[in-house]
């Protein structure tokens, strides 16, 4: 046999790594070469000229304009300005230095100074101005809905991290507002909350993520009007860690709201024998936890899978810097792979808003998080029918009945298999769609009314 193309090929590869080799000590010298200009004082001076030419410095600060003049946020999407409103504003050019204000002196933040007007919140002639403040507004959604459906006007101060904003775009913000909601209690609360004007209301409201932070603790909580818990053991935790009275009333549980929709067609007779995870970001989420129970499952009956949507690790670019999180998703996916039975039994969706589609293809949804504040994903699975799987986690037992929540992944895959071989899965997931009527938005959508407008006597809310 003639060895010569073997000894040809070989010595394409030879020659093809040592390419790469110098394209790699090419590379590394043109870095260093960078790392020099960067850090030497001409590339420093010219970055100022740079920047003076742009009067990003000793830039004098326009005084805060009113709404319509471009000042601050944009209504939310899809909302046009009446006449009394001025133009459509653009979205909010967040030109301010960000300022995390984890572990920093609350001091530091200084109230600006008062622009007192004096407002009356109801009035037969009176449109209320209702402004919705924070980093992520998603939640904020349906209660910015109803409000314009209800005659005000409604406009977003959208801050760009949890602590860093536009102080001039917030101050022009402030000045417009009658009602401030702050979406999540964080660097947007803290603010709001030591530059509330006279005959403003602040509402704020408190998810679990915060609990973690210490922003909560520089908020200013005599001018707040309503600090509103998506949950029980959220709240509890809060007071807590920052002795605040359990008993203030204004401290109140909403849970968050899920839009139900119209039923939907009956589920196929394949989702019995599928699961489904909406999130499986960042690894508190615990999608290990979901693939024991399938692995359970499977070891009885090989129809069960997993069918997981959102996205995915590599999708999100705080990643990069939090080397536990990527560690713990390389085991996982390498799991999947060598795993016998689970590289086939495990579906990944891409993030959507197609998610009843999705929910109508799972006839469970399975919470295996190790916290949740009041989980939308879980709320949405059981409005379309599927049963609730939920590990234990701290405030499960006082949101969800009692047989729907289990101490670990073997137990949840013995309710699974018990409550399948009794016949009684279709019948669960009757009983928790019916359950998760409570937290519709035809019942908590009156509740934010009365929170908002400052209602002497709120409705009560379903915890």
């Amino acid at each position: 046999m003639d060895e010569r193309p073997r000894t040809s090929q070989q010595a394409d590869r030879r020659a093809l790594v040592a390419d790469l080799v110098r394209t790699q000590a090419t590379l590394q010298a043109r870095t260093e070469q960078l790392q020099e200009i960067f850090a030497s004082r001409w590339y420093r001076l010219a970055r100022l000229a740079w920047r003076l030419r742009r009067g990003a410095i000793f830039r004098r600060a326009d005084p805060p304009r009113m709404a319509g003049e471009g000042s601050f946020a944009r209504p939310l999407a899809g909302y046009r300005e009446g006449p009394d409103e001025g133009p459509r504003s653009t979205a909010m050019e967040n030109g301010g230095a960000v300022a995390e204000l984890e572990g920093l002196d609350v001091a530091a933040h200084t109230p600006m100074p008062s622009l007192e007007r004096p407002r009356e919140l109801a009035g037969p002639n009176k449109r209320i101005r209702l402004l919705l403040a924070g980093h992520s507004l998603s939640f904020c959604e349906e209660i910015a809905r109803r409000a314009r459906s209800g005659g005000a006007a409604v406009r977003e101060d959208l801050w760009r991290t949890h602590g860093g904003h536009n102080e001039e775009a917030s101050a022009a913000a402030i000045a417009w507002a009658d009602v401030v909601h702050c979406e999540w209690c964080l660097g947007n609360a803290v603010w709001y909350s030591h530059n509330k004007q006279p005959g403003q209301r602040l509402v704020v409201r408190f998810h679990r993520m915060e609990l973690q932070t210490a922003y909560p603790g520089e908020v200013d909580l005599d001018h707040v009007d309503a600090m509103v818990f998506v949950a029980r053991h959220v709240l509890e935790g809060a007071c807590e860690r920052w002795g605040w009275d359990p008993d203030d009333p204004r401290l109140r549980i909403v849970p968050n709201g899920v839009d139900l929709g119209p039923p939907g067609p009956p589920k196929p007779p394949e989702a019995l024998f599928a699961l489904a995870a909406i999130g499986c970001v960042p690894r508190l989420k615990r999608l290990d936890r979901a693939l024991d129970v399938l692995e359970l499952l499977r070891r009885q009956d090989d129809r069960y899978r997993l069918l997981v949507k959102g996205r995915e690790p590599w999708e999100y670019p705080w990643m990069a810097g939090r080397g536990e999180e990527r560690a713990y998703y390389e085991d996982l996916f390498q799991r999947l792979e060598e795993t016998p039975g689970l590289r086939e039994a495990v579906e990944f969706e891409p993030f959507g808003d197609d998610v009843p589609a999705f929910l109508r293809r799972a006839g469970w949804i399975i919470s295996t998080s190790e916290v949740e504040g009041h989980s939308v994903a879980l709320a949405e699975g059981m409005a379309s029918g599927a049963v609730p799987v939920i590990v234990a986690r701290p405030g499960a037992a006082q949101q969800y009945q009692e047989g729907w929540v289990h101490a670990d992944p073997a137990a949840a895959a013995r309710a699974i298999l018990r409550t399948q071989e009794q016949g009684e899965a279709q019948s669960e997931g009757a009983l928790a769609a019916h359950f998760a009527e409570r937290w519709s938005w035809d019942r908590l959508g009156p509740v934010w009314e009365r929170l908002l407008l400052g209602s002497d006597a709120p409705a009560k809310a379903p915890s």
